[in-house]
């Protein structure tokens, strides 16, 4: 019988902006148990990455474990990958952020741990073919991917027993495929049915190579997992198996391996990341499509059917949430502000450099089995960092007021973005719409709110079961609800929730009309296309939105001014022509923490999650202490007012639940028009001094 090599990678990673509690749970129950159950098996070998969010976490908050790392792998037991320092889709970075991101956390590991690392962990597993180039270029020598990378190029199980060798432009990495059959079997099936796969494949090749290369957190962070790892003492069997098995697997690492074994030969693989990535970055229909089709394709040919059948690549998610491709695109501008700053001013350069790459972590910029893109703690922690980076970087260049005018979000409809002192505002053409308010004081976009979309597993919702009912699952076969009628919640947007959405509605409308999605529009205003223009007057800026539309077979032209003075916004809108109606100007707004955040009118405070209307009101507030931010509107006349929350379905490792994105505000005006009105208002942004 042949040896087999057996390499057991895994990645520890938390996404930056989660919360505290969060690191200290994952950390008691999964990065501290398993390097102690590690050290407990002197005899093998494994590898392990750390996102540098998380290992300067671990140096800072438990040393100890940083001392464990440093004795693995000082005693040359464990192999410690590089990546992205904050774990970014290396892919998708400004061509200067990524070589120097992989650096920073090759940096960070040579001088406090001791040792220069030859390999990264790829984020999500996300490659393009252009990836060598850079890779090579922060002096990385090799990498895991998926076996799905390489199945897609025809290759069968036999061939993947080994590395290979991949190149662009001259530059060449290998890449080790890591096997999605040990994804599944490890932890979740049991120590004999792994020992069986492993000794399956060592028969019939000439010292075959098997990588296991998944997250870390599912020896105890995923649901169920801390007591079938660590208590039911899965991980310790499971070592001691490989132990007691000497004779015919030998654990290794990249290394190791690479330095020792010739490539398999030379592969070009294609734009791919793990399997079930794919799935999710299809639109919801699609989605389903894909689980039914796969299902079926599998009675007839079995595991075959995984490789034939293929989803979406990562990008997609910038078309199937605009609220991602938004955060996404103005990454890229704050990055180039941001490098252009660092040739001005090194050292202050290099801390709105530090910002940038904090707000180009990964999770929240996708949805998956994880929340990511709807968990707002993690959305509002991209905006804070890219937010602290941009007014660095301005504070260096001493742009005030700057004006971009362009299509910066590539959806075919063009934008002004504009940074002041105070504040960055960006407005679109479609919809005549705001799409971001940042607060440089607070670090804050109080327009980070997320539509209600439909998502694939939405169609599951109610036949799923309890977390308590699932049992020991991998998440990726698990659903589970963690609150009663989610499906009542499954309500669902034509339109991206920003702010300044023009409503025309019948006089008979109400506020639950429009929180259930059921008003009927009476205008083309809510998507239509807006003339935009601006005009600088010295440190004050004067957007203008207008579109001639349609309501009720009228024409009805609508032209809003917005000024931009100081820490104020005025808003001023001339509407012309003829309709008999309502008219409800809508603004979407989010603050961070609903528990921390009220809406304050005369006579009553109110959490921003409750719903309420005000048939004649002037002015009111919103206070949060957390931030301490406070808004004021001031209406030039008496408006109606109401609002109520956006809550969305979502799916995370725990579950299905509902979680609060935001709060819809609708200022309404009961209108006989017949010719020209304005309806005018303000908002002052200052600190809650409460």
């Amino acid at each position: 019988m042949s040896k087999l090599h057996l390499i057991l990678a895994f990645h520890n990673h938390q996404p930056v902006g989660n919360f505290e509690h969060v690191l200290e749970d994952s950390y008691r129950k999964s990065y501290l148990p398993f390097l102690e159950t590690l050290l407990d098996h002197p005899r093998l070998k494994v590898v392990l990455h750390y996102s540098g969010h998380l290992l300067s976490w671990i140096q800072k908050r438990h040393p100890e474990a940083f001392d464990m790392i440093k004795i693995l792998v000082g005693t040359k037991r464990v192999e410690l990958l590089s990546g992205g320092f904050y774990e970014p889709i290396l892919s998708v970075l400004p061509e200067k952020d990524r070589s120097l991101q992989i650096e920073e956390l090759s940096m960070f590991i040579k001088k406090n741990l001791g040792y220069t690392p030859k390999g990264i962990w790829l984020a999500e597993r996300i490659w393009e073919p252009q990836m060598p180039r850079f890779i090579a270029k922060a002096n990385i020598e090799y990498l895991p991917v998926d076996d799905y990378h390489f199945t897609l190029t025809g290759l069968e199980e036999k061939d993947l027993l080994g590395y290979y060798i991949t190149e662009d432009e001259g530059r060449s990495v290998s890449v080790f495929p890591g096997s999605e059959k040990l994804r599944y079997l490890i932890p979740f099936k049991t120590v004999d049915e792994v020992i069986s796969y492993l000794r399956e494949i060592s028969v019939g090749a000439e010292s075959p190579l098997l990588t296991m290369a998944d997250d870390g957190e599912k020896f105890g962070v995923w649901p169920d997992t801390y007591k079938h790892v660590y208590e039911g003492r899965w991980l310790d069997t499971f070592l001691t198996a490989i132990e007691n098995n000497s004779d015919w697997i030998e654990t290794t690492t990249f290394r190791e391996y690479h330095s020792k074994f010739r490539p398999l030969g030379l592969i070009y693989l294609p734009t791919a990341s793990y399997r079930e990535m794919g799935e999710w970055a299809l639109p919801s229909s699609a989605g389903r499509e894909y689980e039914y089709a796969l299902s079926e394709l599998e009675k007839m040919i079995g595991e075959k059917s995984k490789r034939l059948l293929r989803g979406g690549i990562w990008r997609s998610f910038m078309v199937k949430y605009p609220e991602a491709n938004h955060i996404h695109k103005r990454m890229f501008m704050v990055s180039g502000k941001v490098h252009r700053a660092c040739a001005v001013n090194e050292k202050k350069g290099h801390e709105a450099l530090a910002e940038l790459w904090k707000g180009q972590c990964n999770d929240a910029y996708w949805h998956g089995v994880f929340g990511g893109l709807y968990l707002p703690h993690l959305r509002s922690a991209l905006y804070r960092h890219l937010i602290r980076a941009e007014s660095r970087a301005a504070a260096i260049l001493k742009e005030y007021p700057a004006i971009d005018r362009c299509d910066f979000d590539h959806d075919g409809y063009e934008d002004i973005v504009v940074s002041t002192k105070h504040f960055t505002l960006t407005a679109s053409e479609k919809g005549g719409s705001l799409t971001e308010i940042s607060l440089y004081r607070q670090a804050v976009n109080i327009c980070d709110t997320l539509s209600r979309r439909p998502e694939a597993y939405h169609a599951k919702i109610t036949g799923a079961s309890s977390p308590s009912k699932q049992g020991i699952k991998t998440i990726h076969d698990r659903l589970s609800v963690k609150e009663e009628n989610l499906a009542g919640y499954l309500i669902y947007d034509d339109y991206r929730r920003s702010s300044l959405i023009d409503h025309f509605l019948p006089v008979s409308a109400g506020i639950s009309d429009l929180a259930s999605g059921l008003h009927r529009e009476l205008g083309d205003f809510v998507s239509g296309t807006y003339a935009l223009n601006y005009t600088p007057r010295g440190n004050e800026v004067t957007l203008s939105l207008s579109r001639d539309g349609m309501v009720r077979g009228n024409r009805v032209k609508i032209e809003k001014i917005i000024g931009l003075a100081g820490k104020k916004i005025h808003v001023e809108y001339l509407i012309d022509g003829r309709f008999s109606g309502l008219f409800a100007i809508e603004m979407n707004m989010s603050l961070l923490g609903s528990a921390l955040s009220v809406i304050r009118t005369l006579d009553k405070e109110l959490t921003v999650r409750s719903t309420a209307e005000y048939n004649s009101i002037r002015e009111f507030g919103l206070r949060d202490s957390y931030l301490n931010l406070a808004v004021d509107f001031e209406f030039s006349e008496n408006i109606k007012l109401w609002h109520y929350p956006v809550d969305t379905v979502s799916l995370s490792e725990e579950g299905v639940e509902r979680v609060y994105q935001g709060t819809a505000f609708l200022f309404v005006k009961e209108m006989d028009l017949k010719g020209r009105e304005k309806v005018k208002f303000s908002i002052q942004f200052g600190e809650n001094e409460e």
